[in-house]
């Protein structure tokens, strides 16, 4: 996948978990919140990724075909497996329709054009593109979004 090179990484996150443990929530409890709080500006991210791959490729609608649009396959990933809090942006291989290249099947065919592969030269990377236009929007949105969800902690506890 070509966006597992890029990262975004929201500072003072340390903080905040350390304030929802004093407020009595679990390691658990505090990722999950974190996690619901940053979806919004992880939504921002995706939808300017998949307007700038609809730009790139010139993709188009069929009406009646089974099959799903490719930049509909873009989209929020959440890091079940870690203990950090974390979403990751970019091409979903669940919601593909499988894709056969020279007799393999590819992963997604979003991470394919920009990767390349055995008939295709590679593309212009538009999600570290984006990732990097939108990162301001991001930041603010993300850390709006913290904000709320420490106040509304902070009123729960009766502080």
């Amino acid at each position: 996948m070509a966006a597992k090179n890029t990262r975004i990484v929201i500072r003072g996150m340390d903080d905040v978990k350390q304030g929802l443990m004093k407020l009595g929530l679990t390691a658990r409890q505090s990722r999950t919140q974190i996690n619901k709080a940053l979806r919004p500006a992880a939504t921002k991210l995706v939808k300017g990724m998949q307007q700038a791959y609809r730009k790139e490729f010139n993709t188009f609608n069929r009406r009646g075909s089974s099959v799903t649009p490719t930049w509909k396959t873009i989209g929020v990933i959440t890091a079940k497996r870690s203990r950090e809090p974390g979403l990751f942006v970019g091409p979903i291989k669940k919601r593909t329709t499988p894709i056969t290249v020279k007799g393999s099947n590819s992963s997604n065919l979003a991470a394919m054009q920009i990767r390349g592969n055995k008939i295709q030269r590679p593309r212009k990377d538009i999600f570290k593109a984006t990732a990097k236009k939108m990162e301001q929007t991001i930041y603010l949105q993300a850390e709006k979004d913290l904000d709320k969800l420490l106040d509304k902690w902070i009123k729960k506890s009766g502080f």
